[in-house]
């Protein structure tokens, strides 16, 4: 028996009434957990493990070789307030939640990873000033923990990102996978940013969603797994 803290992010419905939950861990990485009940009569103390973002502390076991867990304690430990009820926010957490299990569904035990997405799901669910952009800023942080951080080096001279080498280049590519100058240069603006100048970015709507479209192309070029991305559709019909 393990005891660890856990971010909810999806789960798949397994016969009439369980469901495998897809936590990230703090003590374990990536885990999927069987939860009998969960759609049953019963399910009341269990619907927490069904609330993507959830943020848990768990007690579970973690037997050797087996693909699928079982959870043997679980509480809350921070509700959340805001993202249940907002459609804005619930539209940036299923694109978060849809992003973090593609990429990662094998990653180990990393506590600044966890600490990092735990921290980010409170600024989100705090529905801060600027929340808007919360999403594009999240993306690009979390890359630096994935291995393929952008590089920031953009001056008088580098005023083109490449988004295939992750860096300013000093002349427009030959290949199409760059941004312009201008968002290029928002692009560096964003890099620069903590998690208190989100008001900061794009307030531009067409903007912020070149600047989504080009984070997005970033991850596709750099985690080809990656796949469609069902959440921006639903995103850019409220705000992008």
């Amino acid at each position: 028996m393990l005891k660890t803290r856990g971010v909810v992010l999806t789960h798949t419905r397994y016969g009439e009434s369980s469901a495998i939950v897809h936590v990230y861990t703090s003590e374990l990485g990536m885990q999927s957990y069987m939860v009998n009940g969960a759609f049953g009569k019963s399910r009341k103390d269990k619907i927490i493990l069904m609330q993507p973002l959830n943020l848990l502390e768990m007690e579970v076991y973690d037997r050797k070789g087996k693909e699928i867990q079982r959870i043997s304690e679980f509480k809350l430990r921070r509700a959340l307030v805001n993202i249940p009820f907002s459609q804005k926010l619930r539209a940036q957490a299923f694109l978060l939640t849809e992003v973090l299990v593609r990429v990662l569904r094998s990653e180990g035990p990393n506590l600044p990873l966890f600490d990092f997405i735990e921290e980010a799901v409170v600024l989100l669910d705090s529905n801060c000033k600027g929340a808007e952009n919360f999403h594009i800023w999240f993306l690009l942080r979390l890359a630096s923990f994935l291995g393929f951080q952008p590089h920031n080096n953009y001056n008088d001279e580098y005023q083109w990102f490449d988004l295939n080498e992750g860096c300013y280049v000093s002349r427009e590519p030959a290949h199409i996978y760059y941004l312009d100058n201008d968002l290029s240069f928002e692009m560096h603006r964003i890099l620069n940013l903590d998690s208190d100048g989100l008001a900061d970015i794009a307030a531009r709507l067409d903007t912020r969603r070149k600047l989504l479209d080009a984070v997005i192309r970033f991850y596709e070029l750099h985690q080809p797994g990656l796949g469609k991305l069902r959440s921006l559709s639903v995103l850019k019909e409220l705000f992008v």
